[in-house]
Parts: C-alpha cells; structure tokens; sequence
C-alpha cells in the first residue's frame, strides 16, 4: 500500500490538453476524469491521480499513475510544497515487504498561467528503509527512467540504500536537466532485499526562473552601451 499527499491550485483540461505534444513516451498527465485541487500536506487516493483522475498541486498537475507488484495501487499520496511554483515533493508512504519488487509510474506537467516563469529543473529520488527484525542488516535498489516532451532519450537513475551498516548508500539521488522542462514521465522500480522494509517513496520535482526576454534585452543594452562608452575615451 502507498500513500501519497499533495498541494493547490487548479489547472484546466485545456490547459492539460495543450501540453500533450512530444514523443508518444512522455507526455503531460491525461485528465479526463476528475481533477481536484489539495493544500500542502493534504492527501488523495491513488485512485484520484489514475484512470484519468489528476490532482492539482501547487503550480503542477499530478496523474497518469499505474502500479504494479508489491506497490499496489491501494492508498494514499501526501504532496507539500512551501510557494505556488517551488519545489514540490512528493510523498508515497506505506509499507514494502523485504524480496519484493514493485513498480510505480506518473506524470507531472507544469500549469504555465501559474508557474511565474518557473520551470522544471531536476528531480531528486530517495525512499526511506528499515529492517526487520531492526537489528539485522538489509538493502533495497531503487532504479528507473525520467522522460520529458522537453528532452530527448531518457534520463535514468539508480540508487542503493543500507542499514546496519548504512555505509554504501548512495541515495538521494538528484537528476539534473539539460534543459528546463514543462513535463517529466517517471517510471521507478523498487526491489528489496532479506529483512528490508521500505516504508516511503520520495520525489522532489525542483524549479528553476526562466530568464526574462525583457531582462536579456536590458543586459544586452548595457553591455553595448559600454562597450559604446569605451570607444568614445578612447577617441
């Protein structure tokens, strides 16, 4: 079972529509169901970010999830974030028994009548890991692929958790962007090892401003005017 929590603001199925350009791979999430909008902290079902169901979190809408193995699609999801278009991180908590593996998918897209110029930057993978009985030692991998309609190919990932000991880890993980982007597909598997229990998936989707036409014109202008200024001492 998995939870998974979320944040506000609305984003239409207009809106949503016009962002599914791109290769067939990745895309923005289709909402043809219900969309609802929940505050920082607040929480959905799974059911509500699948079948055509979307959430609107902060600046962002959440959907298109599907699941398989021993994540099931039965739960929740906790989603928070601090400013309308900041970071949001994402939360899929409950419980992953050990020699198992499980699959999880969704997609992201930005609302850009409420970004602010903002965009998608990276994304940070990580998952919080326990042992049972608490005294022996346990491992889980968590690996995938990031897909964008703003990037070409795919972006993986592969990260390793430990515990008694902890050395070795090397999760979290950040995946960084070649370019802003407007849209992410993610597609995770985790698979757990003897006495490992996983109790919580974590994504932190981060922005970042896009420079400003208005900006680059202003700086282009001073830089010539100097360079203007220089010409005349000289003369």
């Amino acid at each position: 079972m998995l939870k998974f929590g979320i944040g506000a603001t609305a984003v239409t199925a207009g809106i949503v529509a016009a962002m599914l350009t791109g290769p067939a791979h990745a895309a923005a999430p289709v909402c043809t169901g219900t969309t609802v909008t929940i505050g920082s902290g607040g929480s959905a079902t799974l059911g509500q970010v699948s079948g055509g169901n979307c959430v609107n979190v902060a600046d962002k809408v959440f959907g298109s999830v599907t699941t398989t193995g021993a994540i099931s699609g039965v739960g929740n999801a906790v989603f928070s974030f601090t400013t309308v278009h900041g970071d949001v991180t994402v939360g899929f908590q409950g419980v992953v028994g050990a020699n198992t593996t499980g699959t999880i998918t969704y997609s992201v897209a930005i609302n850009p009548a409420l970004a602010g110029g903002f965009l998608i930057h990276d994304l940070q993978k990580d998952f919080t890991l326990n042992a049972n009985p608490t005294s022996a030692s346990a491992t889980a991998t968590l690996t995938g692929a990031v897909t964008s309609t703003g990037f070409a190919g795919t972006v993986n990932f592969s990260c390793i958790r430990n515990v008694n000991p902890t050395t070795g880890s090397t999760c979290p993980q950040t995946q960084n962007f070649a370019n802003l982007v407007t849209n992410l597909t993610v597609s995770q598997t985790l698979t757990t090892g003897a006495n490992a229990v996983v109790t919580a998936l974590t994504d932190t989707v981060s922005q970042a401003a896009i420079p400003e036409p208005a900006s680059l014109i202003i700086l282009g202008s001073g830089l010539l005017g100097m360079a203007m200024l220089r010409r005349r001492r000289r003369g």
